[in-house]
């Protein structure tokens, strides 16, 4: 059977789901998550936890695994008193875990891998944000190896400025790759820091991305920002969120109503709304991909007949 590649498939109507967490995952099976390596932590001291997660996740009935390479970059890894080589490791191990839990799973169904990119510093302190001209040396420099790792398309995650998601995304076009770009929004629907979501969106599309996506974000945010961008000729093509909500004084605290039938329901209204990627940010677990997966299978047919 001829496979199509990736923007062919996304042209298809079906819904393609993407995975959920990887460091709250490991966290919560008891592997080390510190900082500042974070869920690359994994990968260079549990990479069978890390393939184990993966396979779990294809199991559920994933059509999309995200590479563990959200924190395998040289700043990152200098932090941590490594080097470049290091982190330039870590991150085709990353990929070459994908690559072999796909292979042990003897799949007849196509999987997708999505190279995981994100910003330099921490998601929730825009204000860390490098300058531009030092920001696209280093994102050129993670686009380069994933590329060269063999991923199917670059997704750069939890982008918190309207300037680092633009020197983000240049640097992922360079390689030729399709690119999908996602944002963490605040309580107001925009970007972290304040920047507006839909100008900045129109602006990375007409840079050549392939689509836009909201990630690390309360779903009732995302459901508000997915059908302001519809209202302004904007079609985000992913959409997936956190279990619960960030507070930058308590930390994470879990929405009381959350359970996985509840968060199937509401990404199968995102893929109503036109969004084409659902999947799971942090505190989603293989569970809960496998709810939306059923959810999609008993529903889904009205999404691409029109019935």
């Amino acid at each position: 059977m001829l496979m199509m590649d990736f923007p062919e498939r996304l042209r298809d109507n079906k819904p393609l789901i993407l995975d959920g967490a990887m460091g709250t995952e490991l966290a919560r099976r008891g592997f080390p998550v510190r900082l500042p390596l974070w869920s690359a932590q994994s990968v260079l001291e549990h990479p069978d936890a890390v393939r184990k997660i993966h396979e779990d996740y294809i199991v559920s009935g994933a059509d999309i695994l995200t590479t563990c390479t959200f924190r395998t970059d040289t700043r990152t890894f200098q932090k941590a008193g490594l080097s470049s080589a290091d982190a330039k490791r870590a991150t085709f191990q990353a990929v070459d875990l994908v690559k072999q839990s796909i292979q042990d799973s003897q799949l007849v169904r196509k999987v997708w891998i999505a190279g995981s990119m994100s910003p330099l510093e921490d998601c929730y302190h825009p204000e860390l944000v490098p300058d531009p001209a030092t920001a696209l040396r280093e994102h050129n420099e993670k686009a380069s190896w994933l590329h060269e790792s063999g991923v199917d398309f670059i997704l750069i995650e939890t982008m918190n400025t309207r300037s680092e998601a633009i020197t983000a995304t240049k640097a992922a076009l360079s390689t030729q790759l399709p690119v999908i770009v996602s944002f963490i929004l605040n309580n107001d629907g925009q970007i972290w820091n304040g920047d507006a979501l839909t100008q900045t969106a129109s602006e990375i599309i007409k840079l050549g991305a392939t689509g836009i996506s909201i990630n690390c974000t309360h779903h009732r945010i995302i459901t508000r920002a997915i059908e302001d961008l519809n209202q302004n000729g904007i079609k985000p093509v992913c959409a997936y969120a956190n279990a619960g909500i960030y507070n930058p004084h308590s930390g994470w605290e879990t929405d009381p109503i959350f359970t996985s039938e509840f968060y199937a329901e509401t990404v199968f209204s995102w893929l109503q709304k036109g969004v084409h990627i659902v999947g799971g940010c942090c505190g989603i677990n293989p569970k809960t991909i496998s709810a939306i997966v059923k959810k999609v299978q008993r529903d889904g047919e009205s999404l691409w007949t029109g019935g």
